[in-house]
């Protein structure tokens, strides 16, 4: 007989991350809302590299989707690190053909000299892997096999390493995890959380459930295994059964952390200043405890690496005491931060003005949009009252150049300006200028993005064109 135990704390930890996910998908969920019916023909998957943990979560997973209805996928990554990984590839596919159950796998490329060492570069590396996958398949939520012990030697870990409260919270139930690239609803659920891996291998053992032994999980080496089979039977041995009372720890942190993400919110809502950026003006009315959490708060909302407290404290003193001219470019996790006069941006690092945009051509029969990517960017075109007459523009051929200050536009009631003035009058900081796309018909400039349309070329009524330009984030 299976451990009913086991069997029930999966079943309520995984309805209960279900029913946060369902929730979501249905901003119109009320009290009459039906786990039961929202799983009908649900799709979710697990992460199964065939381990004891995972194998598992695989039978767990197998027996809640026939009792509820729903389909469930198993993804497994090929990492090519170990001998005999293309033996543990066939083992998961022909243990899931004879479940029933749909699989599919990636093969990943480890660089063995990555700075980050080999357990970082192999982690990212299947996490994008299993983002992908998701994708493929329009998967909402993905299941780890993470456990007790795990979250054990994952607080261990962050506390060698000095990490704050959102460190020592360890692994939630439940999370949008910036490693796992997907969209924005893709949720990463750990329905064995609360269970032991004693726990676990003894109702593999009673299931009669074969799993691959992976030897590399003995190798020292690794800073995980050294907790695993080093520190962690010293701490059982000074302090029986200290593994519930860590996680328990782990608990407390995350209530610590989801008191201080309400008080970043509340400060972001005070301090922002438009789309991605925050107010200097406003930041500095904060005291440093407070600036730290908004800016962590921020960078985690962007799904940007967290960066080191070195690193956060270096950031604050340049953007909040640096002279008002500087230049403040901080480069973080392939994002940059910015100041420009009272306003701090965060954004995606893009190209240099040393490889610019070159010149091309579009012809408007009507479409939605047209996406530029030199630009890092897309033009709308939208119906309106005012704006292009949309007859003249569905004749022309437009041309579209890259930015240059010294041209010039005169807006509908405005002095002809060159358009380094009207940046500087909007406040358009000088890495936004080098794309945004000046649009041309002959030699008249008639567009300019995040600027305006021509006064020679507006039509105040009728049926018209806007465009707008929206950048990348």
């Amino acid at each position: 007989m299976h451990n009913p135990a086991v069997e029930k704390e999966f079943d309520r930890a995984l309805e209960a991350i279900l029913t946060r996910v369902f929730r979501m998908e249905d901003a119109k969920a009320s009290l009459s809302f039906s786990l039961k019916e929202s799983l009908k023909n649900a799709r979710i998957a697990i992460a199964y590299s065939g381990g004891l943990d995972s194998s598992v979560l695989l039978h767990l997973a197998h027996r809640f989707a026939i009792e509820n209805d729903c389909a469930l996928f198993a993804f497994h990554v090929h990492h090519g690190l170990n001998p005999h990984a293309d033996d543990w590839l066939a083992h998961c596919e022909n243990e899931c053909i004879r479940l029933g159950v749909s699989f599919d796998s990636q093969r990943v490329q480890i660089d063995p000299q990555s700075g980050d060492g080999i357990e970082a570069e192999a982690r990212e590396k299947r996490y994008r892997a299993l983002g992908e996958m998701c994708r493929k398949h329009d998967i909402p939520l993905l299941l780890t096999a993470h456990h007790e012990d795990d979250q054990v030697e994952t607080v261990l870990l962050q506390l060698m390493r000095g990490a704050g409260v959102a460190g020592l919270s360890g692994m939630e139930a439940s999370s949008h995890s910036p490693e796992l690239p997907g969209d924005e609803t893709l949720v990463l659920g750990r329905p064995l959380l609360s269970v032991s891996r004693k726990e676990l291998a003894s109702w593999l053992v009673k299931a009669g459930v074969t799993h691959i032994d992976d030897d590399s999980n003995d190798d020292v080496a690794y800073t995980r295994n050294a907790i695993r089979h080093r520190l962690v039977p010293v701490l059982e041995d000074l302090f029986p059964g200290f593994q519930k009372r860590l996680s328990r720890t782990a608990q407390h942190a995350g209530s610590a952390r989801r008191l201080l993400e309400e008080v970043a919110k509340k400060d972001f809502e005070a301090c922002t200043s438009g789309k991605n950026s925050l107010n200097l003006e406003q930041l500095r009315l904060l005291n440093q405890e407070r600036i730290d959490n908004l800016l962590r708060y921020w960078l985690a909302a962007s799904r940007v690496r967290m960066p080191s407290t070195a690193w956060l404290v270096q950031a604050r003193e340049q953007l909040l005491e640096a002279r008002e001219d500087a230049q403040i470019d901080l480069i973080l996790d392939g994002y940059t931060i910015r100041r420009y006069r009272q306003n701090i941006s965060l954004g995606r690092t893009v190209e240099s003005t040393g490889n610019q945009p070159h010149p091309l051509e579009i012809q408007w029969h009507g479409e939605n949009r047209f996406r530029l990517h030199q630009w890092h960017g897309t033009l709308y075109f939208e119906e309106s009252e005012t704006g292009f007459d949309i007859d003249w523009l569905q004749r022309r051929k437009l041309r579209i150049e890259p930015y240059r200050g010294s041209a010039k536009l005169k807006l509908a009631g405005r002095p002809t300006k060159t358009l380094k003035a009207l940046c500087q009058d909007r406040g358009i900081p000088s890495w936004e200028r080098q794309f945004l796309p000046l649009v041309f018909f002959e030699d008249d400039l008639v567009y300019v993005a995040g600027i305006g349309i021509s006064a020679s070329r507006l039509k105040k009524n009728g049926k018209c064109v806007q465009i707008r330009w929206e950048r990348d984030t």
